[in-house]
């Protein structure tokens, strides 16, 4: 007996013959595949067991059409957009190639399972379909000066101490939310931190940063003496997290960032007009984020006119899996440095 789509895609997820380590992407291509099933019912007649390759390019053709009050033709008579109003991208209309190169791998996951059941229809209607290209524009990165003076800028010494943190141990935003004294070892200068895919990571510590870690912990020490809150959480060792609010709980990332970005706008660092008055002081924002300041370590990082970095060491900072990620998002050639290598390179 045929199984049914809802039962193919929890097979396919459970199982999961692709290795996909994340359970977030594992949830998200059950989604996609869901859209997809429905799709092919309703538009096509068809099922995972007699879908075509052309049944895959219609459909990610119809994932670009225009969604919203005026959905393209294309979006029309499939169920799954019908029922939910007819969903836009997050970037505007229709879904973005990298949202439709998602979908793509969804279909892959799927069918991937398909090939190693020996009771599952042998075919992959997948094979062979190009991925959207998906264009990857530059993100604003601080240069060197802006950094500087975002280290300068007025504040408290919490947020001084997260300028300095999050450029000189370009992590991932989580970890500094969840970062506790007990992972912090100032004798050794290291941070341990529980990083993507639950790896254990160990960054070392600038001396820079470990300076401003000693002070920070002098100044939340006398913040203790005057708040039973922060005194309460720092005599426990779960509790002790190095960023704390008033409340002795521990800073939100979505906190880390405001504080950021209130740190920048003093500085003057990225400043642009806010689109709403919500936490924009003077209706201004800045588009300083954490990770611009991962981007920023990365390029000062290959591009350092005296000591640059290969590019390896440098995606293995960022602990990424892939360096071509480190290139495309993060770590740009200078066109200088390039025209430099040409005039100076010796055999």
């Amino acid at each position: 007996m045929s199984l049914t789509s809802r039962q193919l895609i929890d097979e396919a997820v459970a199982v999961n013959h692709a290795r996909v380590k994340e359970r977030a992407t594992r949830r998200e291509y059950g989604s996609d595949l869901d859209h997809f099933a429905l799709y092919l019912e309703s538009v096509s007649q068809r099922s995972f067991y007699t879908a075509e390759r052309k049944h895959v390019l219609l459909f990610l053709d119809h994932l670009e059409g225009q969604g919203g009050a005026n959905p393209d033709r294309s979006r029309l008579c499939c169920r799954w957009c019908k029922e939910r109003g007819y969903p836009d991208g997050k970037h505007g209309s229709g879904y973005s190639p990298s949202t439709r190169k998602g979908y793509l791998s969804a279909i892959r996951f799927l069918y991937r399972h398909f090939l190693y059941e020996v009771t599952l229809p042998d075919h992959d209607p997948s094979a062979g379909v190009q991925g959207p290209q998906v264009v990857v524009t530059a993100q604003y990165t601080p240069n060197r000066e802006e950094v500087l003076s975002l280290f300068d800028a007025p504040g408290q010494p919490r947020d001084r101490l997260l300028a300095h943190w999050l450029f000189y141990a370009p992590s991932r935003r989580a970890p500094f939310a969840t970062a506790r004294w007990s992972d912090i070892d100032l004798e050794e200068g290291t941070w341990r931190i529980v990083g993507k895919g639950k790896k254990v990571d160990v960054f070392d510590l600038h001396p820079r940063l470990l300076r401003m870690f000693r002070e920070y912990l002098q100044w939340q020490l006398s913040e203790a003496e005057r708040n039973p809150a922060i005194r309460e959480a720092l005599s426990d060792p779960e509790a002790a997290f190095v960023l704390l609010t008033r409340n002795g709980k521990p800073l939100g990332g979505d906190s880390i960032a405001k504080m950021l970005k209130w740190r920048a706008i003093r500085a003057g660092v990225g400043v642009i007009p806010a689109k709403g008055r919500w936490d924009a002081p003077g209706g201004k924002t800045s588009r300083v984020c954490p990770h611009s300041l991962r981007r920023a370590w990365a390029q000062f990082a290959l591009n350092d006119p005296d000591h640059p970095q290969p590019i390896d060491v440098v995606s293995a900072v960022l602990r990424h899996s892939d360096i071509s990620t480190t290139r495309r998002h993060y770590a740009p050639t200078k066109p200088d440095r390039a025209r430099k290598a040409l005039v100076t390179v010796n055999v």
